[in-house]
C-alpha cells in the first residue's frame, strides 16, 4: 500500500480514544503496530518524512528486527496513547537516536511525556547494546532539553532551523522552522586519534572532558585530496534537509554539496557530517568552512570514530529566539555563532557552484 493510501486509513486520528486514558507503560509488541501509525498521523499529519511510520506491517518488521526499539504508554483497553524508541541513525550499527515521542493530543499534561522518556532510557539502550544514545531536543520549549539532562545526555550541537515547525507550533506560518539541540550520552570510551582544525580544537577538548572522552586531537594531514569524494547522501525531501555522510573528502566535495543546496532549495538546509578519525576530514571541513559551512555539532561515535558535523542555509540563521536550558549548552551556542559569523565572509552562494 502507497503512502497516501496508508494517510488515508489514519484519519482518524485519536478521535476515537477517550481522553485522560489511565495508562501503563511496557515495550512494544506487534500487536500495537497499527495503533503506533494511528498515533504518528495524529501528531504530523501527512508531513511525517518517513512512509514507513504510517505502515503498520514496516513498523512491526523494524521493531522485530532490531534496528528499532520502543516503549508505548497503552490504556486498559489496549489502545497506544503515546511512545518513545531509540532507532539506527548513523553508519555505525551501535549509535542509536531517541527519538519519536508522541502522545495524543488529548493523553497530554499528565506526566505520560517524562514517564515514556524516563522507561525508555532504563530499558533500551541495555537491550540494543548501544554504544552511544544521541538525541535531538527541539528549542521551541525545553521540556526535552531538561529530560536530557535528567538522563545523562550532554549537548553536543545546535542544528540551527533544522526541521519545519508544523508539529511543534500552533502558529506555523509556511516556511518557519525549528532548531534543534543535539545531544549524546556515551556508553564505550574507548580512546581515539581525532583529526580537526585547529579553530575547533580548544571547544573539542571542553566537550571531551564535560563527557569523560577520551582523545588526542590532531591538525590532520595537508596530503592533496582524491578527485573523487566517497559520500552517503540522505535527504529528508519532506523536511527540505539533506544529511551528507562525508566517509571521505576528495577535490568535488564542494561542487556535491553546492548540488544538494539547489536540490534543498531556499528554504532548505544541508548539514556534511565528516569522520574524524580521518587525517584527510580537516582539509575537507576547511574547504567547506570557506563556502558558509559552519559548525553543527561534535558527534561521538558517529562513523565509530567521531565526527564534526558542519550546517548551511541560504539565509542566515537567527540566535536569538532558541529557548535554552540549563548553563551546558552556552558554550555549545556560543560556538556555533562564533564560527557562523567566522565562515561568512567571501563564501559563495547558496547553490553556486565552485569555480
Amino acid at each position: 500500500m502507497d503512502r497516501d493510501a496508508l494517510i488515508e486509513t489514519h484519519r482518524l486520528g485519536d478521535g476515537a480514544i477517550l481522553p485522560n486514558q489511565d495508562y501503563a507503560i511496557a515495550l512494544i509488541s506487534p500487536q500495537d503496530a497499527l495503533g503506533v501509525a494511528r498515533l504518528v498521523y495524529s501528531v504530523y499529519g501527512d508531513q511525517h518524512p518517513f512512509d514507513y511510520v504510517y505502515d503498520p506491517a514496516e513498523i512491526a518488521r523494524l521493531y522485530a528486527s532490531g534496528a528499532q526499539y520502543a516503549v508505548v504508554a497503552k490504556s486498559s483497553q489496549g489502545d497506544v496513547l503515546g511512545m518513545i524508541g531509540i532507532y539506527r541513525c548513523s553508519p555505525w550499527p551501535r549509535l542509536y537516536e531517541l527519538a519519536q515521542l508522541l502522545i495524543l493530543k488529548n493523553q497530554r499534561s499528565k506526566g505520560m511525556a517524562r514517564d515514556l522518556w524516563l522507561k525508555a532510557m532504563e530499558l533500551l539502550p541495555d537491550m540494543a547494546k548501544a554504544g552511544a544514545i544521541f538525541g535531538e531536543a527541539v528549542c521551541t520549549h525545553t521540556f526535552s532539553q531538561r529530560m536530557c539532562e535528567t538522563t545523562g545526555m550532554l549537548p553536543c550541537g545546535i542544528a540551527m532551523d533544522a526541521i519545519p515547525s508544523r508539529a511543534y507550533s500552533d502558529t506555523y506560518q509556511h516556511g518557519d522552522r525549528t532548531s534543534l539541540v543535539l545531544t549524546v550520552k556515551p556508553m564505550l570510551f574507548t580512546r581515539q586519534t581525532i583529526h580537526l582544525p585547529a579553530a575547533y580544537h580548544a571547544a573539542y577538548g571542553d566537550f571531551c572532558a564535560r563527557a569523560g572522552l577520551d582523545r588526542q586531537l590532531k591538525d590532520g594531514s595537508p596530503a592533496l585530496l582524491p578527485e573523487l569524494s566517497r559520500v552517503e547522501v540522505i535527504d529528508f525531501e519532506k523536511a527540505a534537509c539533506i544529511k551528507v555522510w562525508v566517509h571521505e573528502p576528495g577535490r568535488d566535495l564542494e561542487r556535491i554539496v553546492s548540488d544538494l543546496e539547489r536540490k534543498a532549495g531556499d528554504n532548505g538546509i544541508v548539514q556534511a557530517i565528516f569522520d574524524l578519525g580521518r587525517s584527510d576530514a580537516p582539509a575537507g571541513i576547511e574547504a567547506l568552512n570557506t563556502r558558509g559551512y559552519s559548525f553543527g555539532g561534535f558527534m561521538p561515535c558517529w562513523f565509530e570514530t567521531d565526527a564534526l558535523m558542519l550546517q548551511r542555509r541560504r539565509a542566515a540563521p537567527s540566535f536569538k529566539e532558541l529557548q535554552l536550558y540549563g548553563e551546558t549548552v552556552k558554550p555549545i551556542v556560543a560556538l556555533a555563532e562564533h564560527d557562523q559569523r567566522r565562515v561568512t565572509a567571501g563564501q559563495a552562494g547558496w547553490g553556486e557552484a565552485p569555480n
